[in-house]
């Protein structure tokens, strides 16, 4: 009898979906990926290329920082004519954009402008 009180507690604790930890948890979503390509060509194309974001130039600069560093350069920083001019739907959407360039997987839920939340997942690119 005293064992079914235990179980129930343990079988509880596994129901929860563990947060993610890395951009290979699926962070974000294709459609926002997408959102973000359409921006990217507006905002960032005339200055730079999404092979300045992606395989190994990104791997080297943005591998096991926090999401949250590429969310806020973007936000920030960019575009450069016009800095900080983006809200936080077109600074995720850029983001994810970024992300799925790398083949990082999407999953269901829409990238979340909560530094709290980007600070607390790493940038981890797929291995080779």
């Amino acid at each position: 009898m005293r064992a079914a009180p235990i179980f129930v507690l343990a079988l509880l604790g596994g129901c929860g979906e563990a947060p993610p930890e890395t951009t290979l948890d699926g962070i974000f979503t294709a459609d926002q990926a997408q959102r973000g390509a359409g921006l990217f060509d507006t905002h960032c194309a005339r200055c730079h290329s999404i092979q300045e974001f992606s395989g190994r130039a990104f791997a080297t600069v943005w591998s096991g920082v926090p999401a949250s560093a590429l969310y806020l350069r973007i936000a920030n920083t960019m575009p450069l004519d016009q800095p900080g001019s983006l809200g936080t739907p077109q600074a995720t959407a850029l983001t994810a954009h970024i992300f799925a360039a790398n083949d990082m997987p999407v999953g269901e839920t829409p990238l979340s402008g909560d530094l709290e939340f980007l600070t607390g997942i790493l940038i981890t690119p797929p291995e080779s």
